[in-house]
C-alpha cells in the first residue's frame, strides 16, 4: 500500500507524530479509562530511574518509588536502545572509542546532570509533558515551553561551537 504524497516521510513527520500521539492518547482515555494518560513515551530520564529503582527494590528490599506499570517487570527501553545502537554500530563498522578534549567532556557532564535532574524535578517525558498540556494541563504547558527553548537554545549553541574556528 503506496502512502498519500501527503504523508511522505521526510516533510511530515512531525504531522505523523502528533496524528498517533494524539489517536493513541484518545484510544488509551475511551478503552481504558485513563483520564489524563498516565503512560509514559520513551523516556531516557525516568525510564533509567524506575530501572534502577526497580533493582534496588528487588535486590536489596528498599522501598523506592516506582511507576505501577513497572512493578512486576522492569522498563528495559534504555538498555535496549544502548545494546541496540551497541550492536548497528558494531554491524556497520563504526564502533570505536575517542577521546575528546576535557574541558568538552565537563561541559558534556554538567549540561547532562543539570538535563537529568531538571527532567526528573519535572517528573515526565516529553510526550507526556505534550499530551498533559493538550488535556488543559497549564504548569504541562509551562514545562513544554521550557523544554522548547531548551532545545532551541542547545541547537544554537552547538551551531555556535560548530562555526567557531
Amino acid at each position: 500500500m503506496k502512502l498519500p504524497k501527503l504523508f511522505g516521510l521526510r516533510g511530515n513527520m512531525a504531522l505523523i507524530t502528533g496524528l498517533t500521539i494524539g489517536i493513541l492518547a484518545v484510544t488509551a482515555q475511551g478503552f481504558f479509562g485513563l483520564q489524563p494518560p498516565v503512560g509514559d513515551g520513551v523516556c531516557y530520564i525516568s525510564h533509567p530511574a524506575n530501572l534502577v529503582n526497580w533493582i534496588s527494590n528487588t535486590l536489596f528490599s528498599t522501598e523506592f518509588t516506582i511507576k505501577s506499570i513497572f512493578i512486576q517487570v522492569p522498563v528495559l527501553t534504555s538498555v535496549g536502545t544502548i545494546l541496540g545502537s551497541l550492536t548497528a554500530s558494531l554491524r556497520n563498522k563504526e564502533f570505536r572509542f575517542r577521546r575528546g578534549p576535557v574541558r568538552d567532556n565537563l561541559t558534556a557532564f554538567i549540561f547532562g546532570f543539570l538535563v537529568i535532574n531538571f527532567g526528573l524535578l519535572w517528573g515526565a517525558c516529553p510526550l507526556r509533558t505534550v499530551v498533559l498540556s493538550s488535556y488543559g494541563m497549564l504548569f504541562a504547558g509551562v514545562m513544554w515551553f521550557v523544554m522548547a527553548g531548551g532545545v532551541i537554545a542547545a541547537a544554537q549553541y552547538i551551531k555556535w561551537r560548530s562555526r567557531r574556528p
